[in-house]
Order: structure tokens, then C-alpha cells, then sequence
């Protein structure tokens, strides 16, 4: 895994989480249409076992969105801590608003006081060279 793919990991994190509220609150948006067709019987079986099914649905993507939210802290802290190691303050500012915030690069430019080029060709290159080196000598947080 390169440090790039490493820092990474935190937004795709957040994409995933964010993917999995979104199924939650479609899943509820369709249970919350169901509505009993009372037949010619005059029963409502076939909309209870519509409801159950949806709201097993609802109980399982709710799961998945707590895993997906706790899968996303413990890389957010991992992920930050990383950036955190990294010596030199310009560049752990870079890889913070870049990888935690995903702000852009010409947002990045403007918060450090350079030009866009420089943050991008120069900086950014250093700042992974310096993640790399964390990366490949195993520090790792312990949480």
C-alpha cells in the first residue's frame, strides 16, 4: 500500500459509511410507503409480511451503518495519528486538510501561503515521502 492509498483510506471510509446511511434512510423511506391492501378476505397478511420484511431490511442496514461508523473512527484515528508523526508542520498541515478535511488543492494552496504548483510538485511528494517512512518503519498508534 502506498501512503497515498494509506491516507486514502480515511475518505473511502467516510464514502462507505455515508453510502450505508443513505441505504438505511431509502430503506425507511420504502417501509414507511407500505400500506395495508385489505383484499376481498379482508386480511392484511401480505402487507405484514411486506412490513416485517422491510423492517428486517431497516434492522440489518442499521447494523451495517453502526460497523461502517465504527470502521470509520478507528481509521480516522489511525489516519491521524499518522499525520500527526509526520515532523514537519507544513506538511502535516497539507495531509490534514487534504485526507481529513478533502479540501482541494487550490484550498490547500491558499491555507499554507503557497502557489498551487509548488503544493502540489513539491510539497505534497515530501509529505508522502515522509508518510512512507512511517509507514515502513511500522509506528503505528495503539488504540
Amino acid at each position: 500500500m502506498t501512503a497515498k492509498e494509506y491516507l486514502q483510506q480515511y475518505r473511502d471510509a467516510v464514502r462507505r459509511a455515508t453510502a450505508a446511511q443513505d441505504h438505511l434512510a431509502e430503506l425507511r423511506t420504502i417501509a414507511e410507503r407500505i400500506t395495508p391492501n385489505y383484499g376481498a378476505s379482508g386480511g392484511t397478511h401480505q402487507t405484514g409480511d411486506r412490513l416485517g420484511n422491510a423492517i428486517a431490511k431497516i434492522v440489518d442496514a442499521e447494523a451495517r451503518v453502526d460497523q461502517e461508523i465504527t470502521m470509520l473512527i478507528a481509521t480516522e484515528r489511525e489516519v491521524e495519528w499518522t499525520i500527526n508523526a509526520v515532523d514537519n508542520s507544513i506538511f502535516r498541515k497539507l495531509l490534514y486538510e487534504r485526507y481529513i478535511n478533502g479540501k482541494t488543492w487550490e484550498m490547500i494552496a491558499v491555507l499554507l501561503h503557497y502557489s498551487h504548483q509548488h503544493v502540489v510538485h513539491v510539497l505534497h511528494p515530501k509529505a508522502l515521502n515522509a508518510v512512507k517512512h512511517l509507514i515502513e518503519s511500522n509506528i503505528r498508534p495503539v488504540l
